[in-house]
């Protein structure tokens, strides 16, 4: 542990100043000139080895009871919640030894700074929780250095690439290939992959880029004060990935070089780049980075807030609250009435033409919004897939939460991410073919055929909902297509009691207002995730 030499308190490393600072006795040091072997690692026996290794650090685990969730520190105090699953009790501490980084990219954010970022972006959400603007849930940021391998490769001798040039003689098409070599003498430093599954891999990698050259040899007091993720992926994990990376870049230099831009480059397939631009591992080192981390926890639900601890670049969680949709959805509501009482639409006639044509707007959006989310949802289960695989390749095993989803899945093949252009496409369509029809049928005296449109945009919404991810909205759906086709009726049979229109444009209005109460699960869904539960001592599967 970290200790003061004045005092013996223990002091905290202080991201303003840079500098160790005693709370005790008011003391600064110089983290690069601390005496952190004197004072830091002593010779007590941790787990059967010795404390005093000098590629070992003796630190505290703290360890969450229903997650399973792991943080390290150098500080003795206890903590009172946990970081991943947002659950507050006291967290089970031990004392281990834990590899040492070779790097480490001290905070520069503060925690105050961190807490105005965040609260910038909260103003701008006005339909997040209350709870989520509570300055006490904001100053729950807690500091976490999260651990990465960065990775460095070198290309050093003669590479061969395969070029070709074409042109016509006659009517002739000439083909001459070429092996072209480059003398190559390159080294990539610093591509870096986060080295936890306790650390999303969307979450880390929105808050890249992190500099690197601003990072500086590890030093324990750096850590006093703040918390530290543990690593648990292999280095062997990304090594292939990030080779790629590195012959890639040297492909695309060789590409744009004024000689070589004659020739086109054939296409090969990741080993044969690596083979070919001569790409070797030089070091996987250890390295940590700086986080803000938050979470918000609602019932059997976790939305997290990350903050890069160096750039102060963000990524957020924030659900809607559904008490502020409908008190947003009756004031938008209030002034669409305003609107219509400005521009005089006093005949009930036209104040339902006006809702109908509203209605079918409202599904049609919610079609796009179904086909959104539901390509988010894929992605989701995409990116699961590929977490798995990583922990396969690091030797470890897949979460009883995770094999209880896969087991539930259709058989299918490799999950691919969804690019969502048919959806886009259909729904620009959509939107021309009814635009169309409105117009011809305006000119004509709108007749009985337009019953048809509110069914074509609902059969339309419900080929957006898929089997397995959505179940909620099919029935709201059906309602505003049933909604929207009887003030057509109405429209066209055109009744001489008020009522009826009344009852028509209400009926319509709170239609689409539940079809989008339905879209907004499945947004809180997106924005929120299950409770984490971590193949680690102390998980409890119930969390």
């Amino acid at each position: 542990m970290i200790s003061c030499p004045n005092c013996g308190s223990n002091p905290r490393f202080d991201i303003a100043s840079q500098k160790l600072l005693c709370p005790h006795c008011g003391s600064s040091f110089d983290v690069e000139t601390f005496p952190e072997e004197e004072y830091g690692a002593d010779m007590q026996e941790v787990d059967g080895e010795y404390a005093g290794q000098p590629d070992k650090m003796k630190v505290t685990i703290y360890t969450c009871s229903q997650c399973g969730g792991e943080l390290m520190s150098m500080d003795t105090d206890a903590t009172a919640f946990c970081s991943y699953c947002g659950s507050h009790q006291i967290l089970e501490e031990r004392l281990s030894l834990q590899e040492r980084p070779k790097r480490i990219i001290p905070f520069r954010i503060t925690k105050e700074e961190c807490k105005r970022i965040y609260g910038k972006k909260l103003k701008m959400s006005l339909l997040a929780p209350k709870a989520l603007k509570d300055p006490s849930h904001i100053d729950g940021f807690r500091g976490i250095y999260m651990p990465y391998w960065s990775y460095n490769f070198k290309q050093n001798g003669t590479a061969t690439f395969k070029g070709k040039v074409e042109h016509r003689e006659g009517n002739y098409r000439i083909v001459d290939s070429y092996d072209l070599s480059v003398d190559e003498d390159n080294v990539y430093r610093g591509i870096t992959h986060d080295a936890s599954t306790s650390f999303d891999d969307k979450i880390s990698e929105s808050l890249a880029p992190f500099d690197t050259r601003r990072s500086v040899d590890f030093k324990t007091p750096y850590l006093s004060g703040l918390y530290a993720d543990i690593p648990d992926l292999q280095k062997t994990v990304y090594q292939n990935e990030s080779a790629v990376m590195a012959a890639d870049e040297t492909m695309k230099e060789v590409k744009d070089t004024g000689y070589f831009r004659q020739y086109s480059m054939e296409e090969t397939g990741n080993a044969t780049k690596i083979s070919t631009t001569l790409t070797t591992l030089e070091s996987a080192d250890a390295a940590m980075f700086p986080v803000w981390f938050l979470s918000y926890r609602k019932d059997d639900r976790v939305a997290y807030a990350a903050i890069n601890g160096q750039t102060g670049k963000m990524t957020a969680d924030i659900p809607i609250d559904k008490a502020k949709y409908l008190i947003a959805t009756g004031i938008l509501a209030g002034v669409i009435w305003l609107i219509l009482q400005t521009f005089n639409i006093s005949s009930l006639r036209d104040i339902l033409m006006t809702v109908i044509h509203g209605a079918m707007a409202g599904a049609l959006i919610y079609g796009m919004v179904i086909y959104k989310l539901d390509e988010d949802i894929k992605n989701r289960e995409w990116e699961k897939y590929m977490r798995e695989r990583a922990l396969k390749e690091s030797g470890q095993k897949i979460t009883t939460e995770e094999k209880k989803g896969r087991k539930n899945k259709k058989k299918v093949s490799t999950p691919k991410k969804e690019n969502g252009s048919i959806g886009i496409i259909g729904t620009a369509i959509i939107w021309i073919i009814l635009i169309v029809i409105m117009k011809v049928l305006e000119f004509v005296d709108f007749s009985w055929v337009s019953l048809a449109i509110p069914a074509v945009i609902a059969f339309y919404v419900y080929i957006g909902f898929d089997g397995d991810n959505m179940k909620k909205g099919r029935i709201s759906n059906i309602a505003v297509c049933v909604s929207t086709t009887l003030g057509i009726l109405i429209w066209l049979i055109n009744p001489y009691v008020d009522e009826v229109y009344y009852f028509a444009c209400v009926l319509m209005m709170i239609c689409v207002v539940w079809c989008f109460f339905d879209a907004l699960h499945y947004y809180n869904q997106l924005m929120t995730r299950p409770l984490p539960q971590f193949q680690k001592t102390g998980g409890d599967d119930r969390a």
